[in-house]
Order: structure tokens, then C-alpha cells, then sequence
């Protein structure tokens, strides 16, 4: 069962900051296997007019990153309906009824009587979905003292019967002193009957500043500590996003400034309004051809009045051209069921950020931190909280002075320094930058991180050493074969034991019965610990990562328990393939032995399923030969079906990292992960080793359905695109492949494949130690003493030729590596067949192209050869490796 996390909102608004932000944890919880739910708060707050409304679209608002969750028959609890609450809130908190003290306390035995029903529901709805973590948000506004009361005792009961320690984050994002101040929707202080933070062994209390740290604490008498927590921000720049300028007839040499926040009166969007008619004055003024405009997003129907003044007085001020209303946008990571644009799209369209809102509304400024995340210049008034959130850390941007007293319309200085900003690209450019360069420091850091929570999924056991990681994509007719094979490791001395590793299956959205078999695998089998987690990202290079990332976090919180800093290694293991009985312990000794950082394994295919195609099985086997040969000698390269890295330098590389490529105008992970992990893994001083006894077998149907694709040399594509094909057979269309090649169709497939190994697995590791062509004896021997020494000069010129560092990032090392292979192709195949045999032959004939180059002019015509991006043609001579 997944281990999970309950997001509680005291907000009762679908899609708000405080969501966002819990969307942004709930994200990260998911990167450790805890799955998350939400409830939304509509039956805790009922000033949104929502209480016991079921859920339509908020599901979909949140599909991918919440299960919407809330108390069953909540109406069924004594007293615990909208006209009581709103009661209470009004005698008690707001003290806007009066009644007699008679009245008063049976109103709080009444309170105490619904709060314990609720808790026990409560409870209830925590053991039904296996919660191990509870994250309240917002929970100290006394909006309903009675779910407040409730939740406490819930935590109290819920955790004591579990023995958990730190399992609650209770979250302000603002209090009552700060919160629609100017209705005293919570009364004078000291608010008597509000809820107080509890002391509790269960509960880290976050709120986002020291001021209202230092508000929150004095209130509990100091009875509590209250930790501050800011808002986060993502600063990987990974994101894809797309320009929403053209739809809205805003030119590229027009500005755009962005205003991302809910359409009221506290927002202030006026402000820019005004701005906008000002800035557009003064380009006139100055004989300048551009426009500014100005995008809204958010809810125009939320406070209706205002949207309408809004749009008066764009009319009054005739600017009504340049402000676009958009509607509510979600962010990038909210999936909705269209394809819509995004918080994130709009920022990418914008050249400045616009948070002018009032002095009082707001105690953090979302849009202040996406649009430094978003390497966005941003404007902003000098609100309550802005010094301490912001400015403290040196984060440049024009401010709107204004006070308490002094809340109005922006000034000719203000507009002055907006306007010289956005006529210096340069400027605007240098100033995104340094803030994003603060921001990474001091915004990007994680509520989980901060308050210790153990998120792995539950303890590692202290003896487990070994995670095996499986990516999983609609397994279900081999799955048990797999699982099977997994299960019934052999092992000598008791090194891999059940006790001593663990299986980490990853679903990657499988649609079929995968996952019940795996599950049905594990309640049989209860020996072994198998853990499913889920990838949304679809592809196996996102399903390893998140499988390993997952590994190496459990693996590191045991030892962080135990207080010690054991090896862990992290095995990838492949759902097409099966691995020998001896599969994990052969590559785990091997490493063990010869202290080595990455482990690659072995691999064949069964004989028997090429039993009527002898020639095409001649040329795998040739393949694998050179590849046992070339792996021996250099200790070769990761592949997804079987490899090991040592978790110290899994995350010292940065783990697998995902690339994309552009396939069809339409970005797509690029799927040799494995292969550019390992490149960086050796690059950074990783010592690979290759365990020949480690064996993995390969699923022939890897061949069967895309032999023609195989003998052509474009069986993972072509053009430099390397795709991942759906291999498993169609019945109806796996007879007609099961025939033998021709001797002519042997040689042409031998060629592709013979042609994309060498510069892959000979010439390459030669590329990132060229020591190893002076110090190795055995690759030394292999070369003879005189290629190897003009291999090494020659790796030395073409580096300084291509003024590059080091050959480490993805396709660096693709254009030297193919240069090499043409001008040492005639030894490096004489090699081979000096350490292979002579069926390894000579090698495939060059490009026609070459035909009629001369021999002086050979090096440098290779060297545009391989330069040639445009037509892709040395991808293609050279293939995107075969599947032997």
C-alpha cells in the first residue's frame, strides 16, 4: 500500500497561493513515493458558500497531484452544520452576538460534543487511506473552532496509536492580525476562544515570516516554537512554454507586463492600469514606435464590481486595447483536461512581473518569487512584508513606495524608473539574472527538508544494501516471469539475501493489469520488500530516475537513523529482460571486490528463438563478442537492462538526468539516459568494472517486430532523433519477421551495428581518460604500443581543435568520437580481429561521398563530415545503435 500524505485547507478556494504551495510539496512528496490527498476545506470554511458541495471540477484542477478526499456524511455530526458554526463564530470569535453566560456554555459543550464526533471521523478517514503525513494549511485562523479542536485530538489519537513522532505540518500562510483586518472578521485581540497552536511531539508549526513568527509564539505565551518557512520556488529551468503573444496581438517589440493575482479590490490592479496609460505617453512623447500592455489572469468573477470598475476606467483613461483580461490560468504542474496555457507560458511571454498590490493584503507576494524563478524582472509596492521577504536579500526591482496612510496611485518617479528599466534590455537581462541567482539561494529551499520528515516510504531495513529499480509500462503477460526472477536470486557466503535487498518497481502509467499482478506478487511474497511507486512523466528515462532518486533518499535516511554512511548501490533492471539466478550477485561482488562505481553486467539472447535464423544470429552474437571484448578491456557503459552505481557517486553526478530532443516539432526525453549517466559517471572520476558472470538475457522481441528497421539502421530512428519503439510483438504481425536475413541483409545489419559500437565503445572510453592508452598494459596490447600513443596525441589535438573543456556533456563527445573512428577505423578493426577473431572482418565501406576526396584532404573532409548537422548524414552513416 503507498504510503500518504492528507493536505488540509482552511482556505476553501480550489486553486489559491496556499494550494499552489501545497501542490508544490505535494509534488516533492511524490518524488518519494507518497502519494497525496486533498481536502479542499469546503466543510471547514463556509464563508465561501460551499459547504458540503461535492467536487466537480476541482478533480480535474488537481488530477496528477491530489485525490480529492473529505469526511463522509459530515452532515450526520451533532451540530455540525452552517448555521451553528456561523453561531458560534459570531458569539465566540467575532463577539458580534451576545448572549448569556447559561448560553455560552452550552454553546461550548455543544462545540466540545461535535468536535469529538468529528475527530473520530477524522481518524477514520486517516486509517482508510493509510496517511503517514498530515499538512494543514492555514489551520490557526479561527474560521471553525470546532474542526480546529477536532484536528487536534485526531493528531493526538492518530498518533499515538500508530507511534509516530513528527508527522504533522501545521502551516500558516497569514493570522488574524494580518487577515481582512478591516471587517475584524476575527474580533479584538486577544481572540479568547480562538484555537492556539498546542505543544505536541506530533506537530512542527511553519509560519512565513518572523513578524507574524514573533505575533503567533506571543500569543501561545512561548509555549510553542513556530519555525519560518518561505514560499518555493522552482529554479531547475526545465520547463517547456510556449508564447502567448501572438494570440493576444502583442508584438515581440512590445512589453508585456504580467499580473497574476486575483481580481479585488487589496490586488490593486488599477495601479497598472494606470501605468500602463502613463508608460504608453511616454513612448509617444519620445517618438518611440512600441506599446505596453498589460495581461491579467485571474477570475473576473470573483468580485464582479471591481472587474467592472476595472474595465471603466480602462475606458476613462482609453487604454482599453492594451489590458487583457485572460481568466484564471493554472500553473504548469496542474494538469487540466485541455490543453490550456499557464501561469508559467504567461511568464515566459512577459518582460516584467507587476505585483502592486496594497499595503495590507498580502504577507508574502507569490509573483515576486515566479518571476524571479522565471529570470522575469518584476515591479512591486513597498507592501507590509516586502523588506523582509524580499528586499532584505538584495533582490533589485523599481518599488511603488507606500505606507499604511499613503496607498495610492504610482508616481512620476516610480513610472520614470519602470520606463528607463524596460527601454535597457541589457539591464533588464543582468537584473533577472542576479535575482535569480539570490533567489536559487534563498528560495528554493523545501518544507519537507526543513522539518526532517522521514519521506522515503517507510524505513529501509538496516541490512538492505542493494535497490534493485524497475520500470514498469504495461508488463502484464511477462511481469510475473520477471518478478519471479527478481525473487529467486542465488547468492554465495549470504550477500544477496532478501534481508539484503529490495525491489523498487516504478509504474509508468501502465493502463493494463500490471500493477494488481505486482501487488498480488508482493501480498504472496511478503519476505522481500517490494515497493510500487508511480511516474506520471511518461517514458523509461523519467520512470529509471524516479526510481533511482527514490532509492538513494530511502537509502540515505536509514543511514542518517543509524548514524552511520554504509555503500548502497542502486541496480537498474529492465521489464523486457530476465536476468540468471546469479545476476545480482556476480555484478554486487564484482563491484564489491574491485571497489568499482559503476557495475555493467553481461548479456545474450536464447538461442532457441533464433533456431531457424542462424545468419541473423551469427551477427548478434559477433556484436556481443566485440562488446564482452571491448567491456573487458575498459569496463564499459550502463545500459537500462542491467547496471549498478554506488549511491555516493549517483548523486555526486546529479543522478540520471533527463534530455530532450526534438522529434517531430514536439519535444521528447531523449533515451540514452543510461548511456550519458555513465559517460558522466566515468567523467567524473568513477572507476566502472564489468562482471562477465552477471548475465542478463535479452528479450528477442527487441529484434522480431523491427528487423527490417534493425538491418537499414534506423531501428531507434534517425537524423540524430533516437526514439523509443512499443518492441512487443502483434501476433498477426510476428510471423512474417521470423525468417532468416539474407547473407546480403547479415552484412548490411552487421554494419550498422558494427559501425555504432566502435565509436561508442572503443573510441569513447579512450575520449574521457586518454591515460588509459599510456597505463593500461592490456590496452596497450590491444592497440599496440605505437596506435595507442598516436590515438593519444590525436585525442589532444581534436580537443584543443574543438575548444572544448572536457567531453562530458550529452553529444560532445559524438563528432570527435566519429573523426577518430575514420582515421583509426583500419587499425582499431585490425585490433578486433586480433582479440575477437578474423570473423569480425574489416570495416563497412566509408560515406560515397568520400570517393573523390583525395588522400591529403581525407582528415579535414572528415572533419565536416562529422561537422554536419544540417543534413544529419553522419547520424545516419553510423545509425542510432542497433538493438544487439
Amino acid at each position: 500500500m503507498h504510503t500518504a500524505a492528507i493536505f488540509i485547507s482552511f482556505d476553501a478556494v480550489a486553486v489559491s497561493g496556499i494550494t499552489v504551495e501545497a501542490s508544490k510539496v505535494a509534488k516533492s512528496l511524490e518524488q518519494h513515493g507518497v502519494k497525496s490527498y486533498l481536502d479542499v476545506g469546503y466543510d471547514i470554511k463556509i464563508d465561501k458558500g460551499n459547504f458540503n458541495k461535492p467536487y466537480d471540477h476541482e478533480k480535474d484542477i488537481y488530477q496528477g497531484i491530489f485525490t480529492l478526499v473529505r469526511i463522509d456524511d459530515i452532515d450526520a455530526v451533532p451540530h455540525y452544520n452552517v448555521d451553528f458554526i456561523e453561531h458560534s463564530h459570531n458569539v465566540l470569535i467575532g463577539r458580534k452576538i451576545s448572549v448569556s453566560s447559561e448560553e455560552q456554555e452550552e454553546l461550548l459543550i455543544a462545540i466540545r460534543e461535535s468536535s469529538q464526533e468529528l475527530a473520530h471521523r477524522i481518524v477514520q478517514l486517516w486509517e482508510k487511506l493509510n496517511i503517514s503525513y498530515v499538512i494543514v494549511e492555514n489551520g490557526t485562523l479561527p474560521e471553525n473552532i470546532i474542526y480546529t479542536k477536532a484536528l487536534y485530538l485526531s493528531i493526538e489519537a492518530y498518533g499515538k496509536r500508530h507511534n509516530l513522532g513528527n508527522f504533522v505540518i501545521w502551516r500558516d500562510h497569514d493570522l488574524m492580525w494580518n487577515s481582512e483586518k478591516t471587517v475584524i472578521k476575527y474580533g479584538p485581540e486577544p481572540y479568547p476562544y480562538a484555537i492556539k497552536p498546542v505543544q505536541s511531539g506530533h506537530i512542527t508549526y511553519v509560519t512565513l515570516n518572523n513578524h507574524l513568527k514573533n505575533k503567533l509564539e506571543e500569543w501561545c505565551h512561548h509555549e510553542v516554537e513556530i519555525k519560518v518557512k518561505k514560499n518555493t520556488y522552482d529554479f531547475t529551468g526545465q520547463g517547456i512554454y510556449t508564447s502567448i503573444r501572438e494570440n493576444l496581438d502583442i508584438r515581440d517589440s512590445d512589453i508585456l507586463i504580467a499580473r497574476t493575482t486575483r481580481i479585488i479590490p487589496q490586488k490593486r490592479q488599477d495601479r497598472d492600469i494606470y501605468l500602463v496609460q502613463r508608460l504608453n505617453q511616454l513612448f509617444i512623447q519620445n517618438g518611440i514606435y512600441r506599446k505596453v500592455f498589460l495581461v491579467v489572469a485571474g477570475d473576473p468573477h470573483e468580485n464582479h464590481t471591481y472587474y467592472q470598475e476595472l474595465n471603466e476606467l480602462a475606458r476613462k483613461l482609453n487604454v482599453e486595447q492594451f489590458i487583457k483580461f485572460i481568466g484564471s490560468l493554472p500553473h504548469e504542474y496542474m494538469p487540466s483536461k485541455e490543453k490550456s496555457i499557464t501561469i508559467e507560458d504567461l511568464y515566459y511571454s512577459c518582460d516584467l512581473v507587476s505585483f502592486l498590490t496594497s499595503w495590507d493584503y498580502d504577507s508574502y507576494g507569490n509573483p515576486v518569487g515566479e518571476a524571479i524563478s522565471s529570470q522575469r524582472c518584476y515591479i512591486t509596492t513597498s507592501y507590509e512584508y516586502y523588506q523582509e521577504v524580499y528586499g532584505q536579500h538584495g533582490f533589485e526591482a523599481p518599488i511603488m513606495s507606500i505606507s499604511e496612510e499613503q496607498d495610492g496611485l504610482p508616481d512620476d518617479a516610480f513610472i520614470n524608473d519602470i520606463y528607463r528599466l524596460i527601454n535597457n534590455k541589457k539591464l533588464m537581462s543582468e537584473v533577472a539574472q542576479r535575482n535569480f541567482s539570490i533567489g536559487k539561494q534563498v528560495l528554493s529551499n523545501n518544507v519537507i527538508d526543513m522539518l526532517g520528515l522521514n519521506c522515503s516510504g517507510g524505513n529501509v531495513r538496516d541490512t538492505i544494501f542493494v535497490s534493485v529499480v524497475l520500470p514498469v509500462y504495461n508488463e502484464s503477460d511477462r511481469i510475473d516471469d520477471v518478478l519471479v526472477s527478481l525473487f529467486n536470486q542465488k547468492t554465495h557466503n549470504g550477500m544477496i539475501t532478501h534481508d539484503s535487498y529490495e525491489l523498487i518497481v516504478v509504474d509508468n502509467n501502465s493502463t493494463d493489469n500490471s500493477v494488481e499482478k505486482i501487488n498480488a506478487f508482493k501480498a504472496k511474497n511478503p519476505s522481500m520488500d517490494i515497493h510500487i511507486i508511480q511516474e506520471t512523466i511518461q517514458g523509461v528515462s523519467s520512470a529509471r530516475k524516479r526510481g533511482m532518486d527514490y532509492a538513494s533518499l530511502r537509502s540515505k535516511t536509514r543511514d542518517s537513523r543509524l548514524g552511520v554512511k554504509n555503500k548502497h548501490y542502486i541496480v537498474s533492471a529492465d521489464a523486457d529482460c530476465t536476468v540468471d539466478h546469479y545476476w545480482l550477485h556476480a555484478l554486487i561482488e564484482k563491484m564489491v571486490e574491485e571497489n568499482g562505481d559503476l557495475g555493467t553486467c553481461n548479456y545474450y539472447y536464447n538461442e532457441e528463438s533464433f533456431r531457424k535464423r542462424p545468419n541473423l544470429f551469427n551477427e548478434i552474437q559477433k556484436t556481443l563478442r566485440c562488446r564482452d571484448m571491448s567491456f573487458s578491456l575498459f569496463g564499459g557503459f550502463p545500459d537500462g537492462k542491467g547496471f549498478a552505481v554506488e549511491r555516493g557517486i549517483y548523486d555526486k553526478v546529479g543522478g540520471i538526468e533527463i534530455f530532450y530532443q526534438l522529434n517531430n516539432g514536439r519535444f521528447v526525453e531523449h533515451l540514452s539516459d543510461d548511456w550519458d549517466f555513465g559517460i558522466r559517471v566515468i567523467a567524473w572520476g568513477g572507476k566502472p568494472v564489468y562482471a562477465r558472470d552477471s548475465r542478463v538475457e535479452i528479450n528477442s522481441r527487441r529484434v522480431d517486430t523491427i528487423l527490417e528497421e534493425v538491418i537499414t539502421g534506423i531501428a531507434y530512428g534517425q537524423d540524430g532523433i533516437i526514439i523509443m519503439k512499443d518492441v512487443r510483438p502483434d501476433v498477426e504481425e510476428q510471423t512474417p519477421t521470423l525468417c532468416d536475413t539474407t547473407p546480403e541483409q547479415s552484412q548490411q545489419a552487421w554494419g550498422y551495428s558494427i559501425k555504432d559500437f566502435v565509436p561508442k565503445n572503443i573510441v569513447l572510453p579512450a575520449l574521457l581518460n586518454p591515460q588509459i592508452l599510456l597505463e593500461s598494459p592490456a590496452v596497450r596490447e590491444f592497440f599496440t604500443g605505437p596506435v595507442a600513443d598516436r590515438l593519444y596525441q590525436r585525442i589532444h589535438e581534436i580537443k584543443h581543435e574543438s575548444r572544448i573543456i572536457d567531453f562530458k556533456p550529452i553529444h560532445a563527445y559524438k563528432t570527435p568520437a566519429y573523426r577518430l573512428y575514420f582515421e583509426f577505423r583500419e587499425e582499431i578493426f585490425s585490433a578486433m580481429r586480433r582479440a575477437v577473431g578474423e570473423g569480425i572482418g574489416f570495416p563497412p565501406p566509408l560515406p560515397e561521398c568520400f570517393d573523390v576526396v583525395k588522400p591529403e584532404d581525407f582528415e579535414r573532409f572528415v572533419y565536416y563530415f562529422c561537422e554536419d548537422r544540417e543534413s544529419g548524414e553522419a547520424h545516419n552513416y553510423f545509425a542510432n545503435g542497433g538493438v544487439f
